[in-house]
């Protein structure tokens, strides 16, 4: 999923994830920010996490959803990050 900030300045990518042995993880989701084209944090957070900021971002202070599907695009995370 893609949400991006009503002057498109900040954009926020989520991304299901998947342990190095490929075991996906449904409980852990990689949160992305990027701010005018440059990443500025990669972070894993709970799926509980997830849908409360995206609830809250498109809700409270008017995000757009870009119909951007990434459910499909597991990325590998490592242990330290995942606990």
């Amino acid at each position: 999923m893609q949400i991006q900030s009503k002057g498109g300045s900040m954009v926020l990518d989520y991304y299901p994830t998947k342990r190095w042995d490929s075991v996906k993880l449904h409980d852990k989701v990689l949160k992305v920010l990027t701010f005018r084209g440059q990443t500025i944090i990669k972070k894993v957070i709970s799926t509980e996490a997830y849908i409360n900021e995206v609830y809250e971002r498109i809700h409270k202070f008017k995000y757009v959803d870009n119909k951007v599907d990434h459910s499909n695009c597991y990325q590998f995370v490592s242990s330290s990050e995942v606990n």
